[in-house]
Formats: structure tokens, C-alpha cells, sequence
């Protein structure tokens, strides 16, 4: 285990509330659910996971199942997107889908409303066409992450949901630190060819 036992705002790093855990420390858990959960869904989300909730779900309680597999030789953040990314992949392969939800697909009993509609309406300072625009830039952006070749999305969905360092990213993905930042380099000209249109 890493000698840091605390991070730079004096709070108990991921590896010593996962020891706290193992200990039988069941706040441990807590803590570091409230520290990753919202990222694990976002990370889930752009992987195409139909149910990212259950993602989030089923990381943790891999977590409680097998706690004592976490050794410290990597840090908690790689160990925890490792275990959410190997989930993400199952699903996939059991879904044999990954499309996004549509932000047009009709939501609620009336079949009138959309998920854009409501993204719009829930936005407090937006007028019409602005939400127009965002709707269309986010479809846009649905589309070009999901015409990404897989490792080029999955190194751009790691390093923007996680914050995991490039040798993390590499390690985790099997290439070495040049590969995984060309990856991302390539993704993000891609994308933003695809998005040149927003571009202000």
C-alpha cells in the first residue's frame, strides 16, 4: 500500500479507505461510492452501457465480493475503471448494441416529449434555439464518439470520464504510453472534424 494516507485536502486517500474496508470499516465504502459513483456512470454512459446505474451498481458490489483482490499494486482509481471497464465490455457483448439512446425517442406516457425536450425545458437560462443547438451538438457528438474506432473511444472515454494518467490508461488497455496518447490524439481530430460545424 501506498505510505500517502491522506490527499492534499487532509481526507484519506482511496487505498487507505479501501484497507479501512477490508478492515470492516463499511463508511470506507461509503466514502469512496460518494467519490466515484457519479464518474463510474458518466464513464459507463460514454461506453455505451444501456443501464449505466447498474454499472455503477455492480462495480461496488465487486468491490464488497472481492476486496481482498486489491493488492495496492496499482492505485484504487485504475483497479476500480478496470473493474467498470471489463463490465461495460460484458454488456456490450451481451447487448450486442451499443447505440446511445436517442435524444428524440419519446419519453413519459404522452409519447410527445423527448429527452432533449427535457434537457431543454431543465435548462434555466436557455431560449429555443439554443437548445435546438445543443441538442443537435450532443446527437452530433453521440454519433462521433460512437464512429470512433473501439480503441481510440476507449482511450478518449477514459481519459475524459476517469482522469487516469496515460500509463494508467495504458496499462489497463494492454499498449504501452505512446500508443494510448496517439489514440487520443487521433480521437480528438476525429472528433473535432466531425463537430467542426459548433466550433465558434
Amino acid at each position: 500500500m501506498s505510505s500517502w494516507t491522506s490527499n492534499r485536502s487532509g481526507e484519506p486517500t482511496d487505498e487507505v479507505l479501501m484497507e479501512r474496508f477490508r478492515a470492516g470499516d463499511a463508511q470506507a465504502l461509503g466514502v469512496l461510492y460518494d467519490r466515484y459513483a457519479r464518474r463510474i456512470k458518466a464513464f459507463a454512459w460514454q461506453r455505451g452501457a444501456r443501464r449505466p446505474d447498474d454499472v455503477v451498481q455492480d462495480v461496488f458490489m465487486r468491490v464488497v465480493r472481492k476486496g481482498r483482490d486489491f493488492q495496492g499494486r496499482s492505485s484504487f482509481k485504475t483497479w476500480l475503471y478496470s473493474i467498470a471497464r471489463n463490465l461495460c465490455t460484458d454488456a456490450a457483448r451481451r447487448d450486442r448494441f451499443r447505440n446511445m439512446p436517442s435524444l428524440d425517442a419519446p419519453i413519459g406516457g404522452d409519447g410527445v416529449q423527448t429527452m432533449g425536450d427535457r434537457v431543454a425545458n431543465e435548462a434555466p437560462d436557455s431560449d429555443a434555439h439554443r437548445a435546438m443547438v445543443n441538442r443537435r451538438f450532443r446527437d452530433a457528438f453521440e454519433i462521433a464518439l460512437a464512429a470512433l474506432p473501439e480503441p481510440q473511444r476507449e482511450v478518449f472515454v477514459l481519459r475524459q470520464s476517469s482522469g487516469l494518467s496515460f500509463s494508467e490508461i495504458a496499462t489497463m488497455v494492454g499498449c504501452n504510453e505512446n500508443t494510448a496518447k496517439s489514440r487520443m490524439r487521433y480521437a480528438l481530430m476525429a472528433l473535432r472534424d466531425a463537430l467542426e460545424e459548433y466550433r465558434r
